[in-house]
């Protein structure tokens, strides 16, 4: 009924059963989740029941999600439930087809995390079959008083807090985009940033499912992120709460040592 083997998923992550339960954790995070409970299946079934029903924030489109305290531990978890998007999500009714998209986004964001990018520590991944389909989760390490960016303009910064926080963002988006990778949703809800102007600002690529990663992006890659960011701020209203400081001061972060001839 129960396998306590393990098997290798690449070279950053394990993949534990338990019945028809499935949990894929990194290396810093097995002891934690195990004294949460895991692999048990009861107890991924409690981490994934939470999240069913309606928990997303109103008119943003994203897949509901918590923190988690670890046992023993001082850092907490934000799991995010794994939902189809589009039209049709209703009938799928918050279940996926298969856990490769899963296992894949793991990847990407512990490659990045490895390389230094600035984006939160992957933690583990939970599932547990329904049927042909199946209910998931994916955890990351939650960054403690970080707010998205949306959030964060709505709250009605100073101009030098969102300035400040606009360069945050133009130096965490530089980086991904220097380690190769291709955002598939890069708009304002997908960055995080935190601080104050005392102690200054830093910021997070989130979300990072069905990003790809490969060689540095070009230029025309680049631009078409860039203006699809762009155009999350003009559709929220959020241009004024930025202001035209805190967009030269994105830019300025963006463009920071940037190599000559890119």
């Amino acid at each position: 009924m129960t396998s306590a083997a393990a098997e290798p998923l690449g070279s950053t992550a394990r993949e534990h059963r338990h019945g028809d339960a499935i949990w894929i954790t990194t290396p810093d995070f097995e002891a934690r989740g195990r004294a949460a409970g895991l692999p048990d299946a009861a107890v991924i079934e409690q981490w994934l029941a939470v999240h069913d029903g309606n928990g997303a924030s109103p008119g943003t489109g994203r897949a509901p999600t918590r923190v988690e305290d670890l046992p023993g531990s001082s850092e907490r978890v934000h799991v995010r439930r794994a939902l189809h998007g589009g039209w049709l999500a209703p009938l799928w009714r918050g279940r996926i087809a298969g856990l490769g998209r899963l296992r894949e986004e793991l990847r990407v964001t512990a490659r990045l995390h490895a390389a230094g990018a600035p984006v939160p520590a992957p933690a583990f991944a939970l599932a547990r079959r329904d049927g042909l389909l199946w209910r998931a989760a994916l955890c990351m390490r939650h960054v403690e008083q970080a707010v998205d960016a949306i959030a964060f303009l709505r709250a009605g910064p100073t101009r030098t807090a969102a300035t400040a926080a606009a360069r945050a963002a133009g130096r965490a988006v530089r980086c991904v985009h220097d380690l190769g990778l291709r955002h598939a949703d890069l708009h304002l809800g997908n960055l995080l940033v935190r601080g104050d102007e005392t102690s200054g600002f830093r910021a997070w690529v989130i979300d990072l499912d069905r990003a790809r990663l490969g060689a540095p992006l070009p230029v025309a890659s680049r631009r078409r992120q860039l203006a699809r960011l762009r155009r999350s701020l003009d559709k929220r209203g959020l241009r004024d709460a930025l202001g035209r400081d805190g967009l030269d001061g994105f830019c300025e972060g963006y463009a920071a040592d940037r190599p000559d001839g890119d």
